[in-house]
């Protein structure tokens, strides 16, 4: 019937653009936006640029006052040296150290690590700024105790290190039978090669060691060390832990067998003989000994 149902004309508006495209919602909207930091996200970046710009001005502080002021600027460098051959020369070219050189514009600390690797001969060095213009170098050399191989360039001081020695250095007692690995100048020697060195120390440190002059010592045995004397005589040494790291027993054991060898030479020699072999390796109660 004509007043039951509407026409199309008369059709919700809304419907009829319901298939239309929508309108964006506010989202949306922002969707395109670019993201902002948070506020607490701008805190660290602005204290590391404090920091670095804080920095910046602690050095150019530094700069102005220390190693840029010309106040500071080298103009004398003392140099002391113990022992006779290290020179100044030596000293101002491996360190670097040169007047015109600003005071604080060297790091001593690394002068000193440099100096010490490439001069084995040196024990010690200390470096201390006298301000305004003045550096004092002091240097210790190392006193050589022995002469590593018979007819080879590099002594031994008392701790064992190993550097060159002056050409023509012929006066030391000389350690043979040492491996490769004992004749490199700055290394360390092994144990064996330091069980020599407690020997020669030894013979220097007790009144009996006068009479013991040792020409050489042979270190290739671990079981003993062979020593040949000034005269020609020849001892074979040994103690309780020979090779290894001397204990206070183990020196005192080898102090009283230095002090037998000296009563034994100095006994042949009264008698009007001389010894020409003596065996230290065993204990007191038995030493053979040969003499003519």
């Amino acid at each position: 019937m004509w007043f039951g149902s509407k026409g199309r004309g008369d059709e919700n508006p809304d419907r009829r653009g319901s298939s239309s495209k929508s309108t964006p919602r506010p989202r949306d909207r922002k969707a395109g936006l670019k993201p902002v930091l948070p506020r607490a996200a701008w805190i660290p970046l602005a204290g590391i640029t404090g920091l670095v710009l804080i920095a910046f001005l602690v050095w150019k502080t530094g700069e102005w006052l220390f190693w840029g002021n010309p106040t500071y600027t080298l103009k004398q460098l003392t140099v002391h040296v113990e022992g006779q051959v290290i020179t100044p020369a030596h000293i101002r070219d491996y360190t670097g150290l040169r007047e015109g050189t600003n005071l604080f514009a060297v790091n001593l600390g690394r002068v000193r690590s440099n100096f010490l690797l490439r001069t084995p001969l040196a024990k010690s060095i200390v470096i201390q700024r006298q301000l305004p213009d003045t550096v004092i170098v002091n240097i210790v050399e190392r006193v050589p105790l022995a002469r590593l191989g018979r007819w080879g360039s590099m002594g031994v001081d008392r701790e064992g290190y190993v550097f060159p020695l002056r050409s023509g250095t012929r006066e030391f007692a000389v350690i043979t039978g040492c491996t490769d690995g004992n004749l490199r100048p700055g290394a360390r020697v092994d144990q064996q090669v330091q069980s020599a060195l407690e020997t020669l120390d030894a013979c220097n440190r007790i009144k009996a060691g006068e009479q013991v002059r040792i020409a050489s010592i042979d270190v290739s045995s671990k079981e003993y060390l062979e020593i040949y004397l000034a005269a020609g005589e020849r001892v074979r040494l040994s103690w309780p832990g020979l090779g290894l790291l001397m204990t206070p027993e183990a020196r005192q054991t080898l102090e009283k067998k230095i002090t037998y060898l000296a009563a034994s030479l100095r006994a042949a020699e009264e008698r009007g003989r001389r010894v020409v072999n003596l065996d230290l390796t065993y204990g007191d109660q038995y030493v053979p000994a040969q003499e003519y």
